[in-house]
């Protein structure tokens, strides 16, 4: 399909008239010769992004043309007002999120005291949204908690989940459950405007909630959950068009066009469904993957750096795709001033909330960085600089042999952008994921386990394995360590070497074979470690992991891991309110025993690095050591 590229002026021309405009609810639009004409606007895995990138210090959301910063809710804001006004001549406007919503960003870090990202979503004028796998990060109980903060202002979108289970009789569940009574969590959705009655259910696909951490509460199959809804939506709704918002995610396939993936899989399994925002992935597509020669299923990338427009029109039960775009979020929209306003409000809470118990404030300069440092997943060699930086952190934080991360777990890099400096808000997105153990404020602890040479194997093979969805998220990123891997060999047999050191003192090969059972410490972060120690499961018993404390002794209870070291899972936790001290990694400071959290180790590291040349600021090193390659592809 070629798509016209709209201008600025086409975009933007009404948005000063229209942002006093009353949104209307139920309006009458006729239609020439029966036909009809509606827009979905959409966005999906915003990830608390409430302001524009690289860094934050550039973002200049009310002037215009003198950053790079992609995203920013303002400016979202802004671009929502100014399409509806544009569209509802032709006919009803819906605006709508596919999820992961919340937890990215320093805002995402103090979404339980404040449920600031609903809260924002409904003063844009979303429709709905729904729950993306990351809006289970601080568990259920954090979850109901954030979504209640937000319903007790009166201010959340209606969130759409089909698939969800919340029937167990556990504690962690209550607040989710009661704002399902309430409504305010609902399984479908009927909005009825311009004429036509729009359905809308909401999906978690399955590789999604493999990442959630969404503890009592399951998902059911999606597609049998889209065809029940299907049929309620049509047969007792008696709806026009049936669109639902599914987390699933999209891949490039073989051709390396984007046509696979599990929400194109949906569409083809239950053709019922009209149409298909998709999320989870972060695909911008640009051109509508139409499945089953009617079903258009779009999605606009991630972190708010696209609005998306999909235009259809229904003609005598036939709908058709009139056009699909992505509109770019930069620095030629102007921001919304409310929104703004409320956003800097945030910052308080966030620094509060978050920052201040460790020593830090949400603006404050950390390091000047001499160029880009990219975490992009699919070129391993330019994220090698970030990569290096953060594991080294982690191995500085906690002393261990080895320290590990995988890709996917660094959210954001960090850009020079006019200043070179990095501020707290820019590295704390690096590495945002997860709670703790005791302190369960935002950000992963640091968790330590010890391990053979040959179960360190078993955690590369297990990363090494790359996923179509995400490619290049799981590749393994390491400090202490550097190993060989040759991608011909047998699958779980790539790995040719292991050795253990540094740039400084080089380095020295360690027993992968198993006939050694020398115990190596290997720190990653909690979130991290939750996947690694479940490798077994996911595996089927192909690749063996089992955490030991010091003297090599397998954790068999919750009661022996409040003793000894160990990796962080679900299984494995001490109870609230407790403090493994040999489990996770701690500092005591002039206050009480803390975890050490995986941001926190970052920010600390980065402080201590030298200041040179009469700089305020230490420079992030670029040097042949910050670039040393730790994973080593034989060809």
């Amino acid at each position: 399909m070629s798509i016209k590229k709209p201008s600025r002026r086409d975009i933007l021309a009404t948005s000063v008239a229209a942002s006093a405009t009353v949104i209307l609810r139920g309006e009458t639009v006729s239609a020439a010769d029966g036909k009809k004409t509606f827009t979905i606007l959409h966005t999906n895995d915003v990830h608390s992004n409430f302001v524009g990138m690289s860094p934050e210090a550039d973002y200049t959301p009310f002037s215009l043309n003198d950053d790079k910063t992609r995203g920013g809710l303002a400016r979202i804001a802004t671009l929502i007002v100014a399409r509806k006004a544009a569209r509802e001549a032709q006919g009803p406007v819906l605006v709508l999120d596919d999820g992961d919503y919340s937890n990215g960003t320093a805002f995402g870090a103090a979404t339980r005291e404040t449920g600031s990202e609903l809260q924002l979503l409904y003063r844009m004028g979303f429709d709905a949204t729904t729950f993306g796998n990351h809006e289970f990060d601080f568990g259920p109980d954090g979850l109901g908690t954030s979504i209640g903060v937000a319903a007790k202002a009166g201010r959340t979108p209606p969130i759409i989940v089909s698939n969800i289970d919340l029937s167990k009789d556990d504690p962690t569940l209550l607040d989710l459950q009661r704002l399902t009574k309430e409504h305010v969590i609902r399984r479908r959705l009927v909005i009825e405007r311009g004429g036509l009655r729009f359905g809308i259910f909401g999906l978690l696909g399955k590789e999604a909630a493999i990442y959630t951490s969404s503890g009592a509460a399951s998902f059911s199959d999606p597609i049998d959950a889209a065809r029940e809804m299907v049929t309620i939506l049509r047969e007792t709704e008696k709806v026009d068009v049936v669109i639902c918002l599914s987390h699933g995610g999209l891949q490039v396939g073989k051709d390396g066009r984007i046509t696979e993936g599990e929400d194109v899989d949906l569409a083809k399994a239950v053709p019922g469904i009209d149409i298909v925002i998709s999320g989870h992935s972060h695909t911008e597509v640009h051109e509508a993957i139409i499945v089953n020669g009617h079903t258009p299923v779009v999605q606009t990338g991630k972190y708010g750096e696209n609005l998306g427009e999909l235009v259809m029109t229904l003609d005598g039960g036939k709908l058709t795709v009139e056009s699909y775009r992505l509109i770019p979020i930069d620095d030629t929209i102007a921001g919304d001033q409310a929104i703004a306003d409320e956003i800097n409000k945030l910052k308080k809470t966030v620094t509060e909330v978050v920052f201040a118990p460790r020593g830090y404030s949400i603006e404050q300069p950390l390091a000047v960085t001499p160029q880009d440092l990219p975490n992009t997943f699919t070129d391993i060699a330019a994220g090698t600089i970030l990569a290096n930086l953060v594991t080294d952190a982690f191995r500085k934080a906690t002393m261990a042999d080895i320290a590990l991360n995988a890709n996917g777990a660094m959210r954001a890099g960090l850009t020079p952008g006019k200043s070179g400096i990095v501020n707290v808000y820019d590295v704390f997105a690096v590495a945002p994921l997860g709670a703790g153990v005791v302190d369960l404020t935002a950000g992963s602890a640091l968790v330590t386990a010890y391990l053979t040479g040959q179960e360190v194997k078993n955690i590369l093979e297990f990363l090494l394995i790359d996923n179509p969805v995400h490619p290049g998220e799981t590749f393994p990123r390491t400090s202490g360590m550097r190993f060989r891997y040759d991608p011909s060999r047998p699958r779980f047999d790539v790995v040719t070497a292991i050795e253990l050191g540094d740039f400084d003192r080089g380095y020295n090969a360690i027993d992968i074979t198993g006939e050694v059972t020398r115990l190596y410490s290997l720190t990653c972060s909690l979130y991290v470690g939750k996947i690694l120690v479940a490798i077994p499961n996911f595996t089927k018993g192909k690749l063996f992991l089992v955490p030991k404390n010091k003297e090599g002794r397998p954790l068999q209870s919750k009661v022996e891991a409040l003793e000894d070291p160990r990796h962080g899972t679900p299984d494995l936790l001490p109870p609230p309110g407790t403090l493994d001290h040999s489990s996770i990694a701690t500092a005591t400071g002039n206050g009480p025993v803390r975890e050490i959290k995986e941001w926190q180790s970052v920010m600390d590291y980065l402080r201590a690095l030298p200041v040179k040349n009469g700089s305020e600021l230490p420079i992030i090193p670029v040097d042949e050591r910050a670039t040393e390659v730790r994973a080593i592809k034989l060809v």
